[in-house]
């Protein structure tokens, strides 16, 4: 009898004493959270998040200050940091999925290029040289929201709007004399340091259509 009632008792109180632990989890996290970094409103950038210059740093670390600040700052080609000086290796490749859009800022000599709403990022190196920078939008779901978002990019990076208007003939054609899954556009531009490129992806079955751009370092 006196084993059945404390077993009854273990049983009436376990569900409270969970909850208990569980809301001392909670607490412990939340005041560990507001006294941490990321709570801070704007947290002052370490050497291993920015460069000497004010590039980003193309490291963990860096776009981890990146997804706070909301702004990804990369210089290329003549007067911009080395490679390595960025965190990369003389020769390779960093990827990055931010948690929210971000802002890339892209400078190659006298040019500046803003792009917004962006999801992902690819900085590729070569002979301790950054030599290209790969961004996709956030944004963009459809073949026509794609061409829209490059209408409102065209004067800021370059590409021509005519050229803009004809990939839509070429969708077209596509979807009237081929059986591929997937249709491919390209469209460039040329500056002083670097060529800008958008490849959209139109994908037939499901209509989506993601943006890549990619800043590529002129040999």
């Amino acid at each position: 009898m006196a084993r059945s009632s404390r077993r009854t008792w273990l049983l009436a109180w376990l569900p409270a004493m969970v909850l208990v632990i569980v809301i001392a989890g909670v607490v412990f996290t939340t005041i560990a959270v507001q006294n941490s970094w990321w709570a801070e409103e704007k947290p002052e950038a370490s050497s291993e998040q920015k460069a000497s210059d004010g590039s980003t740093m193309l490291t963990d670390a860096g776009f981890d200050y990146a997804n706070v600040e909301g702004v990804v700052r990369v210089r290329m080609g003549a007067g911009g940091p080395s490679a390595t000086d960025l965190g990369l290796p003389a020769t390779g490749q960093k990827d990055a999925e931010f948690r929210r859009p971000v802002r890339t800022v892209v400078a190659a000599g006298d040019d500046v290029f803003v792009v917004d709403d962006v999801a992902t990022l690819s900085a590729s190196s070569r002979n301790d040289e950054l030599t290209s920078v790969s961004i996709r939008l956030d944004r963009v779901s459809t073949w026509q929201n794609a061409l829209t978002a490059l209408r409102s990019m065209a004067d800021g990076l370059g590409w021509n709007p005519a050229e803009i208007d004809a990939l839509d003939d070429g969708l077209a054609e596509f979807n009237r004399d081929s059986d591929g899954d997937t249709f491919t556009a390209v469209i460039t531009a040329q500056h002083d340091e670097v060529t800008v490129t958008a490849t959209l992806v139109f994908d037939r079955a499901s209509g989506a259509t993601p943006v890549l751009i990619t800043f590529a370092l002129r040999e």
